[in-house]
């Protein structure tokens, strides 16, 4: 079987950036399709579009962002757990699965993160950010045990 879980690595990042153009079109569509490219994260700037454009837009336009950076910020120990489970010869289905239900979760929470509008909604939102972290988890302790039975 092959394994395409090192492919899941720049599709995890598209999936990151995602909501990251999103905002950027939320904001060019409310504000007379200006965007602030020179110093598009200064406080200045969001407080501008904060000025000019609707309330509930500048809302989902900061929920974007932050489902962004919260990828962002996750990368790194996705594509660590990644590297490592194919450094120690993780089978290519336990790859494939982890590499493919992360992407599946992530895509869920970005979705989430866009589209819930109460507290009730948003914990969905949360307890897949914590099944996408138990993934993760999941593949480095099969990792770690497998480079431990070796050592």
């Amino acid at each position: 079987m092959p394994n395409y879980s090192i492919f899941s690595i720049p599709l995890f990042w598209l999936i990151s950036l995602y909501p990251h153009a999103y905002a950027i079109s939320l904001i060019k569509s409310s504000n007379n399709n200006k965007w602030d490219n020179l110093n598009p994260r200064g406080i200045a700037t969001n407080a501008s579009y904060q000025k000019h454009v609707p309330a509930e837009c500048y809302a989902l336009f900061e929920k974007a962002e932050a489902a962004h950076k919260n990828g962002l910020e996750s990368a790194p120990f996705f594509v660590g757990a990644v590297v490592l489970g194919n450094v120690v010869g993780l089978g290519a289905l336990t790859m494939n699965i982890f590499s493919g239900s992360y992407l599946a979760l992530r895509t869920l929470y970005t979705v989430l993160y866009l589209r819930c509008t109460t507290q009730e909604t948003s914990r969905l939102r949360s307890l897949t950010w914590m099944a996408s972290v138990g993934c993760v988890v999941g593949v480095y302790v099969a990792a770690g045990s497998k480079w431990a039975g070796k050592h």
